[in-house]
């Protein structure tokens, strides 16, 4: 009997035909994603899993303004960084990130893969702040509008997508 589209076999994920991707805003980043949410159908919460290489970083540290997001490690070990502040993380552990202004991302200082499942909100529009960088992110259906240093920079959905592809 075949699968409902209502279930997704983790165990049975090719890890390998998956694209590597990162974030556009941090050299540092690389991982692959398993969207799984989308394969169920679902379109209000973003749910993913992830797995990021030894010596790699996730996103670059960003505050969401909208959208509350969490992540839940599997495998592996690492760091979380809230605020400029590294904190060890592992197998077992849930890390929340509401809306409270506080920047997060995640670097992978173990040996292996570390794997985490991470969900969030899909807001029709969500902020998020790069404080690193000096940017702030506006995200709304298709566009993408970058703010800072009196810069703004419009971008759609694919151009954006386009900088998150490993050359």
């Amino acid at each position: 009997m075949v699968d409902p589209t209502h279930i997704v076999r983790t165990g049975q994920i090719d890890w390998s035909q998956l694209p590597a991707g990162r974030h556009p805003f941090n050299p540092a980043s690389e991982m692959k994603m398993a969207r799984l949410g989308d394969q169920t159908g679902m379109r209000r919460v973003l749910t993913n899993l992830v797995r990021l290489p030894p010596g790699k970083e996730s996103f670059i540290a960003h505050a969401h303004s909208m959208e509350e997001e969490f992540i839940f490690i599997l495998e592996g070990s690492g760091q979380v960084v809230l605020d400029g502040v590294a904190h060890e993380v592992g197998v077992g552990d849930f890390v929340g990130f509401p809306t409270d202004g506080v920047a997060h991302a995640f670097v992978n200082t173990g040996t292996v893969d570390l794997l985490y499942l991470t969900a969030g909100e899909r807001a029709r529009v969500e902020v998020a702040d790069m404080p690193s960088i000096g940017k702030t992110a506006v995200f709304r259906p298709g566009r993408i509008t970058l703010f800072g240093d009196g810069d703004v920079e419009e971008l759609t959905a694919e151009e954006w997508g386009a900088r998150t592809k490993l050359s």
